[in-house]
């Protein structure tokens, strides 16, 4: 309770002032994502409540083909648990988004505390491990993403993994593989980096026990996880390759990667670069030693799980500084020495769909947690004085809060206004269904920023289909907005609506901008304008044809 306590106010402290405006505003921190995760877990319930079909398929974004969302950054599990927040809170999907946010940072802390007093048996290490492996800069990095804010997810089911072994009970084999599904369901890339872990675990039980300093393993039950576990993931490995899907570049994934330099170089003494969310933590990084010296025979392991998805953070090939502040026009490989990143890449094809190898550095985070957790408590039993153990927690505790304030200075995303423009009132009263042309479309020039993230989120508001998404992994033959030629609309019969942001033209590409000049011919004899809000202009197509509209 002590540790839900603590979570609860680290949560407020860091998401400070969305707490108070739950149901208007979110953290953005200019790409957008946010618009489409409300739009994720808003879809799981008008799917499942509204429109009764599959989930994992939506018609409502790339109108009429549609595309599969199973391998996209959906965060099913955390979207079934939204629903009810939907339903009972007003604001529905964002008010619900904005609680998972808030949540996430408690979650954390808990989840590495209940894990750390797993290993120890102390409390109070356990409070320490907590905050050092949660409080970190990619927790507060990745608020305003729900696929990348749930890392509690894999501290519950390592928690669940030590359990399991301690207890020895068939039941704590169900609680397991229900909390590795849900992480599958929440995060595919966590799901690695948790799988990585118990592998870690498994392979050194097997082997070499006594150097890893791991206690004795319940045979039954590691032969039954896996089993299990095997058959689940490998059923859901057969469905990604049948419904392959276009992998990132490959010069994606190396600007995805970390350096080695800035995982363990703090921002507060060097001046930030890219990436500079990725440094590991200064508590956990200073309490690591400690357990080395004083900690239970277990650091061993959790050392080695630490470096092991530090080098994977990498990427294909390891640097000790980041070559470039920005992409690059083109990245040959060698930019490195090669890492455990490549052999993957190599031996598991599906991980070629993920394009950011930094993010394993939450996994070692995690790991870190648990050291720090160790060492503490390694220190309290060979104090034996009271008082002294006392101030000797107080003291990392310090430590941990303290650095973190340094640590996480200007990461946190700015509290956006969340309201749904007035304009789209228009669509919304429309009871036909259609499909509208959202304008502009693409990237902002200036950064990663999907213009169609955005217009998701509008669509909770109005329910008209989209031409185009946010999908993260995106079947071959899927066309965005921006790199189709309009001409005619009566060749998209079923488009009713046309939506122009003449505020975002000049943000968007010169591709985007020419195709806004080209429409806005179109419409001075295919349209007519019927709303306007501000820099929102509101266009129905004389073009439309409803019998051409489809079911959803």
């Amino acid at each position: 309770m002590l540790a839900l306590g603590v979570g609860l106010v680290t949560a407020a402290v860091l998401t400070f002032p969305l707490p108070l405006h739950l149901g208007s505003a979110l953290l953005e921190d200019g790409t957008f994502d946010a618009y489409q995760f409300v739009w994720n877990i808003w879809w799981v319930r008008e799917s499942l409540l509204g429109l009764h079909r599959n989930p994992f398929f939506t018609s409502y974004l790339f109108y009429p083909d549609g595309v599969p969302l199973l391998f996209h950054t959906f965060s099913f599990s955390l979207g079934l648990a939204s629903v009810p927040l939907q339903l009972a809170l007003p604001g529905g999907a964002l008010t619900a988004h904005n609680v998972l946010v808030v949540a996430a940072p408690a979650l954390a802390v808990l989840a590495l505390a209940l894990l750390a007093h797993e290993l120890t048996g102390d409390p109070s290490a356990a409070l320490v491990g907590g905050l050092a492996g949660a409080v970190t800069g990619t927790t507060v990095w990745y608020l305003p993403v729900l696929y990348l804010d749930c890392a509690y997810l894999i501290a519950f089911v390592l928690w669940a993994w030590w359990r399991l072994h301690r207890l020895a009970r068939p039941r704590d084999v169900v609680l397991l593989l229900g909390l590795l599904l849900a992480l599958v369901f929440a995060s595919q890339e966590y799901t690695l980096m948790a799988l990585a872990i118990l592998g870690l675990d498994s392979f050194a039980s097997l082997v070499a026990p006594r150097a890893f300093g791991l206690p004795p393993r319940w045979r039954a039950g590691l032969v039954a996880f896996w089993g299990l576990a095997a058959l689940a993931l490998g059923a859901l490995a057969l469905v990604a390759m049948r419904a392959p899907a276009t992998p990132p570049p490959a010069d994606m994934v190396l600007i995805g990667s970390a350096s080695a330099a800035g995982l363990v170089t703090p921002p507060w003494v060097v001046p930030p670069v890219l990436g500079f969310w990725l440094y590991l933590g200064t508590g956990a990084l200073a309490l690591a030693p400690i357990a080395l010296v004083w900690g239970r025979p277990t650091v061993r392991f959790w050392l080695a799980a630490a470096v092991l998805l530090s080098l994977m953070a990498l990427g294909p090939y390891m640097r000790w500084q980041q070559p470039f502040q920005g992409p690059p026009p083109r990245l040959s490989p060698g930019h490195g020495f090669p890492g455990p990143y490549l052999v993957a890449l190599k031996v598991l094809p599906l991980f070629r769909f993920f394009r950011a190898p930094y993010r394993w550095t939450v996994g070692a985070q995690v790991a870190l947690g648990a050291l720090a957790a160790l060492g503490v408590a390694g220190v309290r039993a060979r104090i034996g004085a009271a008082s002294v153990r006392t101030i000797a927690t107080a003291a990392a505790l310090a430590l941990v809060i303290g650095s973190a304030v340094l640590d996480l200075r200007g990461l946190r995303a700015p509290l956006t206004e969340a309201a749904v423009p007035a304009a789209y009132g228009t669509l919304s009263a429309d009871p036909q269904p259609a499909a509208v042309l959202e304008l502009p479309s693409g990237l902002r020039a200036s950064g990663f920023a999907a213009f169609s993230s955005l217009y998701m989120y509008y669509q909770t508001a109005h329910r008209k289909y989209l031409l185009e998404g946010t999908v993260s992994r995106l079947p071959p033959d899927r066309r965005l907005v921006v790199q189709r030629a309009i001409s005619d609309f009566a060749a998209l019969p079923y488009v009713k609506w046309v939506v122009l942001h003449r505020d975002l033209v000049p943000e968007s590409s010169l591709g985007a901008q020419r195709q806004v000049e080209e429409v806005d011919r179109l419409l001075a004899s295919e349209g007519e304008l019927v709303a306007r809000d501000g820099a929102i202009d509101v266009y129905r197509l004389r073009t439309f044809r409803p019998e051409t509209v489809l079911a959803p």
